[in-house]
């Protein structure tokens, strides 16, 4: 007959502890016993001082002793047993950590490549997109054009969403916490979503404040662009609001709208993984039920209070209250400084350099500065740069270059080197899509501006408005 195997069941720290703990007990209750043994023995050989009963006394406690000392030497093999299993434990939760530690770096590495090799491609549809002149366009044709801005700005959206994932899930996201004008970002996100609300059909309404909070505003802008792009999304038709409420606890900043609605019973379950509320009437462009777990799991981060109301048929409400900081006059000054841009008129006489090492993207830049009437220098690195603005006896007035450019070269040294050529230094832009939010303090410690890939066309073009223009 077939022998039965036994069912080996991994020994746990706890249980192991456990073991150890009844070792060390019966260990004791051993000493004990043999010390009252020999009590015994000697109180008996005090009462009884006959030579046999001596003899007698000896014997017993002989064989008690032995018996005792196999009890002690299977204890201690036991022991040492247990210690060895606590021991290969050990070895194999050492050896398991370093392998989540290399899955970590690899899952690092697959960020700064999906990062760039993802957005690089998606950034030049956007320029070219933007590119196309709609003035000889039939009405058919501009509408299959704003659907076609629609698709990438939601395709921008998965992938951003997708590598925020990941970089929560490898720790990749560490919070820098300060100061800062609520009114600056909400004049960042402003240009950006008025694109896609105006391409959706839907009104959209930010309302300034000049209130000052305390928190990550990077993180607090991830936040905000989820609630915002899930507002235009799931409204048909309509309006969606941002605005901001004052609380004792805090500034209450809210985006409204009136869209399809969510019944009660999802309003928690939304904020799980992959959940999306079965809905006959909700969007067919869905996402994929994660933008609002990224805003659970930020909130958390941050310490910040959630807030969501809906009514099914008549709209949401989706809030965070963000604690306040303290309002400097430099705070205040950038707050009153800092002005919402709209969609403006021809970009004559400003002359923008572009330096990338890409010939797509400089094609698709130089296309759509084109068409916003500004003059273009484009060059692949900052030598051919300057040699075509002193050729063209020309003076910039903003400079944008890629991030990582051929031969190694970083786009803040590319800029230091066009601006060392001029007595006056032009604004400057950098493009990157390095998800480090390190990098990006330090480019702004330089007095960088930041863009991010894909483009956001209605922020470049705000910086390009704001860019002083050369006299002369």
């Amino acid at each position: 007959m077939a022998s039965k195997r036994k069912t080996v069941r991994p020994v746990t720290h706890s249980v192991l502890a456990a073991r150890l703990e009844r070792v060390k007990q019966e260990n004791r209750a051993l000493r004990k016993t043999v010390h009252a043994l020999m009590d015994r023995v000697e109180r008996a050989m005090d009462d009884h001082g006959t030579p046999f009963f001596w003899f007698q006394a000896a014997a017993q406690l002989e064989e008690a002793i032995r018996l005792r000392t196999e009890q002690y030497e299977t204890l201690n093999a036991r022991l040492s047993k247990e210690l060895q299993s606590r021991r290969e434990i050990e070895q194999a939760l050492t050896e398991a950590k370093q392998q989540a530690e290399l899955a970590n770096q690899s899952k690092t590495r697959f960020l700064a490549a999906a990062s760039h090799d993802l957005r690089q491609p998606l950034n030049s549809a956007v320029l070219f997109l933007e590119s196309i002149d709609e003035q000889s366009m039939t009405d058919a044709d501009r509408g299959l054009l704003q659907r076609s801005r629609l698709a990438l700005a939601s395709l921008n959206n998965l992938l951003g969403t997708l590598l925020d994932v990941a970089r929560l899930d490898s720790g990749g996201i560490e919070p820098h916490v300060g100061d800062f004008p609520v009114a600056a970002l909400l004049d960042r996100l402003g240009p950006e979503f008025q694109a896609v609300a105006r391409a959706a059909r839907i009104e959209l309404r930010i309302i300034r404040s000049c209130a000052i909070l305390h928190t990550d505003s990077r993180l607090l802008e991830t936040v905000l662009r989820n609630f915002i792009s899930n507002a235009i999304r799931y409204t048909p038709r309509g309006r969606v609001v941002v605005g901001c409420r004052r609380r004792a606890e805090g500034l209450m900043i809210c985006v409204y709208d009136t869209g399809v609605g969510i019944e009660r019973e999802h309003l928690e379950a939304i904020f799980d993984p992959y959940y999306q509320v079965p809905h006959s009437s909700r969007s067919s462009s869905v996402g994929i039920g994660l933008g609002l777990s990224i805003v659970s799991r930020i909130c958390l981060m941050l310490s910040l209070q959630r807030v969501v109301r809906s009514r099914p048929g008549r709209g949401s409400l989706f809030a965070v209250i963000v604690p306040y900081g303290k309002a400097t006059p430099e705070l205040l000054a950038e707050c009153a400084g800092a002005t919402p841009a709209g969609p403006g008129g021809p970009l004559r006489s400003r002359t923008v350099v572009v330096i990338d090492d890409s010939p797509e993207a400089l094609d698709g830049m130089s296309a759509v500065l084109a068409k916003w009437g500004c003059r273009t220098i484009a060059a692949a690195n900052p030598t051919d740069a300057v040699v075509e603005l002193i050729s063209a006896e020309l003076e910039p007035d903003l400079v944008i270059s890629d991030y990582h450019l051929a031969g190694g070269l970083k786009g803040d040294a590319a800029i230091t080197q066009i601006r060392r050529e001029f007595d006056r230094a032009p604004m400057s832009v950098v493009m990157t899509s390095d998800p480090d939010p390190a990098l990006r303090e330090r480019l702004r410690a330089q007095g960088l501006a930041v863009l991010e890939k894909p483009l956001n066309l209605a922020k470049l073009r705000a910086l390009i408005e704001r860019a002083p223009v050369a006299i002369g």
